[in-house]
């Protein structure tokens, strides 16, 4: 039977707490996902229209289409954004999270989503992981998970899992996992990358018990 592991420790001053409570847990099969994120691409002649309404331009040569992206600034991000390409230009309009930034913004990063099929029952679910990482240290990277409508069921703000000390924040075992994710199936994930220096690897690590 598949197993893994979840510990909480704290040590300060002399003393130490751990809790086992979560070490140890068992499922019946394991859902592991593995997926290279590439570069975001940092836009110049960014004119704001509105919150969630803007314009910008992409580097020469950047490959990308018409279609949901996701754009990462120094206050925050924007997820699920609808971006029209014309030629270099990006028109965007839309989308979930932080209003977008003024006029001339100069570290705006506009990242294409990528699908992933990541069939999840929330309801089956005994420990849950996603992770981020990369070369660049204080890359980011976020992650929306979906049911079949295209309803979202949980979304994440991601770091990086080596360096920044906020890494580890998505694991969760048991009743948290179960309480993170219940709700309809999930049946994609749309996630980016918004470092604009180096690709990164997100892992979606799952642990589901089919007769919990």
């Amino acid at each position: 039977m598949p197993s893994g592991s979840f510990f909480k420790s704290f040590a300060l001053g002399g003393y130490s707490f751990g809790n086992q409570s979560l070490a140890g847990i068992t499922f019946d099969h394991v859902n592991v996902y593995e997926v290279s994120l590439a570069v975001g691409k940092l836009v110049t002649a960014w004119a704001k229209t509105d919150a969630n309404t803007a314009a910008c331009n992409l580097p020469a040569g950047h490959g990308y289409t018409s279609g949901k992206f996701d754009v990462y600034f120094a206050a925050g991000m924007r997820y699920g954004v609808d971006g029209t390409v014309t030629g270099d230009a990006l028109a965007l309009d839309g989308g979930t999270g932080t209003d977008f930034p003024a006029t001339a913004a100069a570290d705006v990063v506009c990242t294409k989503q990528v699908s992933i099929n990541t069939p999840i029952d929330g309801d089956a679910v005994k420990q849950f992981g996603v992770f981020l990482r990369s070369s660049a240290a204080a890359a980011v990277g976020h992650v929306d998970f979906q049911d079949v409508g295209a309803a979202t069921i949980e979304e994440l703000d991601l770091t990086e899992v080596d360096n920044a000390a906020s890494g580890m924040q998505h694991a969760y075992g048991t009743t948290e996992a179960v309480a993170l994710l219940t709700g309809n199936p999930i049946t994609t994930c749309k996630a980016t990358n918004g470092s604009a220096t180096a690709a990164a690897t997100l892992y979606v690590l799952v642990g589901e018990d089919s007769t919990p």
